[in-house]
């Protein structure tokens, strides 16, 4: 039985993930990141989100952003995915054959306050989390770096001006705040969200956008039913 289709509100706050299957990575190289950032800024220009937040990493990437239109997050996805693959299996020095991604990305809504920062930390600091730099600032495939460059310049690249400023204005010190280690408590809230699909943000938002967007399953308890006591 296969997967009922998604339901994607315009408007509404997403956090992506998209895995590779390429078990040496899906970005091996600075051009490699490179050409993904372009996919990505061609993709803001065809469906017109407004994209807060990515991180490309070697085996996979994050994105969060606002769809304009109800379904265009699937839509942008998929283009996104059929794209970057074409262009690289069609690249020289590649040899590799067999799918570039999952067949199926992950994604949650995320309501636009202050859980819309701590999905935006986890991002942002995962390549410092995860060994790949000293400090988020030095990995240049995050909006963390792009948005850095972009402010410290009066004629940014076209690349350094496709994420928007969220909802909530970060605070000043963002940059210092992504180098701290993540509080275990967000870090597995945002990982069970992306496990299995569940709104982030507090609990009556969380359960509201479930209802709206047929997500009640995700927000159950898993297992079966504990048995009453006799």
């Amino acid at each position: 039985m296969g997967r009922p289709p998604r339901i994607s509100l315009g408007g509404y706050v997403y956090h992506v993930v998209c895995r590779g299957l390429q078990p040496k990575g899906i970005f091996r190289s600075n051009d490699d990141y490179e050409e993904f950032v372009t996919v990505l800024a061609e993709a803001v220009e065809r469906f017109e989100p407004r994209v807060l937040s990515y991180c490309a990493l070697p085996k996979h990437w994050h994105l969060v952003l606002t769809p304009r239109r109800d379904g265009d997050l699937s839509k942008l996805i998929a283009w996104m995915t059929v794209t970057h693959s074409a262009r690289w299996h069609t690249h020289p020095r590649r040899a590799s054959t067999g799918g570039l991604y999952e067949r199926r990305f992950r994604s949650f809504p995320v309501q636009d306050d202050a859980s819309l920062l701590e999905v935006m930390r986890f991002i942002e600091s995962h390549p410092k989390r995860s060994g790949f730099c000293d400090s988020v600032f030095e990995w240049k495939w995050s909006s963390a770096a792009r948005r850095s460059i972009a402010a410290s310049t009066d004629k940014p690249k076209p690349m350094d001006t496709i994420v928007s400023s969220p909802p909530l204005a970060l605070p000043s010190d963002w940059l210092r705040v992504l180098d701290e280690e993540l509080p275990n408590e967000i870090r597995a809230k945002v990982i069970r969200s992306i496990e299995r699909g569940c709104p982030y943000g507090d609990d009556a938002w969380i359960v509201r956008t479930a209802k709206k967007m047929a997500l009640e399953s995700t927000i159950r308890p898993r297992g079966r039913p504990k048995t009453p006591a006799q």
